[in-house]
């Protein structure tokens, strides 16, 4: 499911190796892919990939989704955004 991209400035590199496992995270990536996904951060090797709920229930990691790999100059059209934790109301 495609979500809009947010309005506030994308995460760097550094930022993204800051990230914790499970932070919800808004994608675009340089190829495409019908515009940006929200996924969350897992942690394999020592590096964050992007991991649908889906992936995450079946403990499957999608090596193509490595975050700090596509971002920046190699694939300078992959942005990556954290999203704000939702308040309980």
């Amino acid at each position: 499911m495609t979500i809009p991209e947010p309005n506030y400035p994308p995460l760097s590199t550094r930022e993204i190796g800051t990230l914790p496992e499970g932070a919800r995270v808004i994608v675009t990536w340089s190829e495409g892919n019908d515009g940006p996904h929200e996924y969350r951060v897992h942690w394999s090797r020592g590096e964050p990939y992007a991991q649908t709920d889906e992936d995450h229930r079946q403990g499957r990691v999608d090596l193509e989704k490595w975050l700090t790999y596509y971002v920046g100059p190699r694939r300078p059209f992959t942005r990556v955004w954290a999203l704000v934790a939702r308040r309980a109301e």
